[in-house]
């Protein structure tokens, strides 16, 4: 006979006046909080925080408006919150920006007194969209809204990444006609600094947005190896996100490198190895050049003739031995005498998807796990609803935008041994629940898809009202298109 133990339940801690039901943390309702009341206590303190500074924010800009406290007291408001307030240089500034915010944008304003802003998304909409010119007012206060109504419960970064995008949408829509803009990326440049000693160097420059992408795109090494954290929402450790970094940058130059060879060995010139017709590409070649009697001797040094350096790189034993060993495709070698003369010449010779993967890459901006920033081009892809069937009750999921989508490696491999589980939509957005909690959660597809078009003019003519009805629908969504019987079609 079997006998099994089971673990000791941690003892839950409690706290002065933790709630004793889930009623106690307002808008929510969880039973799991039953079990552990000081978690409901904290959090149900944390949107009280957010009241309280709603409450600050409508007195600030109450003081400010009727300048009261300094006519009365004689004080500036900004050293009562100092001294009386005891709140910090950047506590204050943040406080004041988002006074000025607020007064210049009513419907951020009404959402944040409402709740449905937090003090944390306030902030970050604040550091976005707080420089934008009054000018913009108008529109910008519109489409806050539609961003407010449209991820009211998102994650304060990506509420973030959302107002970038509408900061810049805007400012391109109506550029200032007096600003001097000047160029907007200095001139564009590929350095290479090597290492005196033949060991190799380190290269660096400035390129515009289309080769950045481009060399972006080709240099991509794929979803990270294993993860730096231990399991769904967890933190990663820091010296293991460290470690994955140098990988990545390890496994970055290898993919360089191996685009840079496949266009060794497919050369769009002609037989001769000179430049190619046309104006084209250029083959790759390395031209080395070895002493006989080092060679005969078995003191494998070389020069390697490069612009660099002088025309000559010059290599020891291993490093040459390396370059035999691991580009004998692309090295022409060439030994001399002691006299000069050309003995010998070695060969050149070497020979080197998806629609579905670049529209996700199109729909997807990062992993879709809360919370996790990993770019969607180095995460894997996961299906929603499993595609292997568990029975007659539970088929297995399709292969689709609706069910597909970008996850990073650590929570594809832990998501369902930590309980989660998802359902997709065919705008890409993901629906992640926990049935333990009972913990509901949606992500968002991407940070570019934001309704600004139909926004009203910044600018209306002088002595005019903004047209009505002109802003965003506060339900629209991006447009699925579908079949014949109504239902969403895959891409």
């Amino acid at each position: 006979m079997n006998a099994t133990t089971s673990a000791p339940r941690p003892t839950v801690p409690t706290t002065v006046g933790a709630p004793t039901s889930t009623t106690g943390v307002a808008g929510v309702d969880l039973p799991v909080l039953d079990e552990l009341p000081a978690l409901g206590a904290m959090l149900e303190a944390l949107r009280q925080v957010d009241r309280l500074v709603a409450s600050v924010l409508d007195t600030l800009i109450l003081l400010q408006d009727t300048g009261a406290t300094e006519a009365v007291t004689g004080v500036p408001l900004e050293q009562w919150l100092l001294i009386v307030g005891r709140r910090t240089s950047t506590e204050r500034r943040a406080l004041f920006a988002a006074a000025d915010v607020l007064r210049r944008l009513p419907a951020l304003k009404d959402a944040f007194d409402a709740g449905r802003v937090s003090w944390p998304q306030l902030q970050v909409l604040v550091g976005e969209v707080g420089r934008l010119p009054r000018r913009l007012d108008v529109a910008l206060d519109a489409a806050v809204d539609r961003l407010v109504d449209r991820c009211e419960g998102a994650d304060p970064e990506a509420m973030a990444g959302l107002a970038r995008w509408l900061v810049r949408d805007l400012t391109a829509r109506h550029p200032d006609p007096d600003e001097d803009r000047g160029p907007e990326v200095p001139d564009e440049s590929l350095v290479l600094q090597p290492r005196l000693d033949g060991t190799g160097g380190r290269f660096f420059g400035e390129a515009n947005g289309t080769n950045f992408a481009l060399l972006a795109a080709a240099t991509d090494p794929g979803p990270a190896g294993p993860g730096a954290r231990d399991g769904f929402g967890r933190a990663g450790d820091p010296q293991r996100v460290r470690e994955q970094a140098r990988d990545r940058g390890r496994r970055r130059l290898q993919r360089l490198v191996d685009v840079l060879e496949h266009a060794a060995a497919h050369p769009a010139g002609d037989a001769t190895g000179d430049a190619a017709v046309g104006g084209g590409r250029v083959p790759v070649r390395l031209v080395a050049r070895l002493s006989l009697e080092q060679l005969c001797d078995g003191r494998l040094s070389a020069e390697l003739l490069t612009r660099l350096t002088g025309g000559r790189l010059r290599l020891d034993h291993a490093a040459t031995t390396r370059l035999l060993e691991e580009r004998p495709g692309l090295l022409r070698t060439v030994v001399v005498d002691d006299a000069g003369a050309v003995v010998g010449v070695g060969r050149r010779s070497r020979c080197a998807p998806a629609w579905l993967a670049d529209a996700l890459l199109a729909v997807h901006d990062t992993c879709t796990e809360p919370g996790c920033d990993v770019s969607v081009t180095a995460c894997d892809l996961d299906h929603a609803v499993p595609w292997q069937p568990a029975g007659r009750e539970r088929p297995g999921g399709t292969t689709d935008v609706a069910n597909v989508g970008p996850l990073c490696r650590t929570a594809n491999r832990t998501k369902e041994r930590d309980g989660w589980t998802a359902t997709g939509r065919a705008d890409g957005t993901r629906t992640w629940h926990h049935p333990r909690t009972g913990l509901t959660v949606d992500t968002l597809p991407a940070t570019w898809r934001l309704p600004t078009a139909d926004l009203p003019d910044p600018d209306p003519p002088t002595g005019t009202d903004p047209p009505t009805g002109t802003g965003p629908p506060h339900d629209a969504r991006p447009a699925v298109p579908l079949d014949q019987h109504g239902r969403p079609l895959p891409f």
